[in-house]
Formats: structure tokens, sequence, C-alpha cells
């Protein structure tokens, strides 16, 4: 299969399952109360998310430009191309999930695409070879290192982001059939 091919199937086919995963899990929490977003994160955190704008957006669509501007290996542009797609179709599921259903499956959305941005970087790595230009090989190593340290950061970071103490005392989620104790005097069902 040709890379084009190749990279049309595989992020079409990725985007289908984990769109029914968000949708299957969006599914089994409604009805419950609505999740209000993310809280302000704290200064480090937004420090972190200029770093993943610069390094994950910006420097990826520079590289992409000289690649297509120095008629560079089409593998390059492919790769790249394919990673700023992805990357657009994740933001794009996550204000979906987020202000449309107003659903705390938003916090899975990047679980399930970072893994699979760590493994578009990779591929495009390998596609792109090593050998064919250092400013594109430079690229896809420091995309390899930012999400492999941004998985840790978001998977550390999710119980934070969900912060459960801060719904309504009288929140109930469905799926889970019985409202759930968030004050400390409140009586838990499960005592």
């Amino acid at each position: 299969m040709n890379p084009l091919a190749s990279a049309l199937t595989q992020n079409i086919a990725f985007f289908a399952i984990a769109s029914l995963y968000v949708w299957i899990g969006a599914r089994r929490v409604a009805g419950s109360a609505p999740f209000p977003g993310p809280r302000p994160p704290p200064l480090w955190f937004k420090v972190w998310l200029v770093v993943i704008w610069l390094v994950g957006l910006l420097w990826p669509a520079v590289t992409l430009a000289w690649a297509i501007g120095a008629d560079a290996d089409v593998n390059i542009v492919i790769g790249l191309g394919a990673y700023l797609v992805m990357m657009f179709a994740q933001v794009g599921t996550e204000i979906f999930v987020w202000k449309r259903w107003r659903s705390a499956i938003w916090v899975i959305v990047p679980c399930l695409y970072l893994p699979w941005r760590l493994w578009q970087c990779w591929w495009g790595y390998d596609l792109a070879g090593v050998d064919e230009s250092g400013f594109a090989t430079a690229t896809y190593v420091a995309l390899i290192v930012l999400w492999i340290i941004n998985i840790g950061v978001h998977f550390t970071n999710v119980p934070l982001t969900l912060r459960w103490d801060h719904h309504p005392r009288d929140a109930t989620f469905k799926a889970l059939h019985h409202p759930i104790a968030l004050m400390p005097d409140a009586h838990d069902p499960l005592e």
C-alpha cells in the first residue's frame, strides 16, 4: 500500500473507532450532572500548553511548509499532514464533547488520541527516513519526546481534572445507578 493510502486508511479507521468510544462513553453518562469542564489550570500547566502548541503544532506546521516549498520527499508531507489533521480532529472532538455535550467523557479524548499521536510520529519518522532531512528528523524526534511526556502529564492530571467534589451535591450519575456522595457530610450509599 502506498504511503498516502496507508495514512488515509489508518487515520480514518482510528478516527471512526475513537469517535465510537467517545459516543458510547457519552451515552453511558447521559443524564448525569453536566461536566463544567477543566478548572482554571495552574501556571505550570499554562506554560506546558504553550510548549505543546509551539512544539506540537507550530514546529510541525513550519516543517510541513518547508517540505512543500523545498520539494522535499513527499513522505514528509504525508506524515506531517496526517499528524496535523489528526491533531485538529482531537481538538475538534474535545471542544464538541466539552461544549456541546458537556460530558465528563471529554477527559478520555486525549487518552485515546495521545497514544495515537505518538504512533503517528513514529510512523512518520520511519516513513520519512532518518537520512532524508535533518529538519524533518529533528521535528519527529521533538514530537516523540513531547508526546511521551504529555501522555504522562495528562494521565497523572486526570483525577484533578475531573474533581467530582465540584459537582452539585445532589448530582446523580445514572451509569452508576446511585447518587454520589460529594460532600464529607453526605451519606455514601455504599457504606
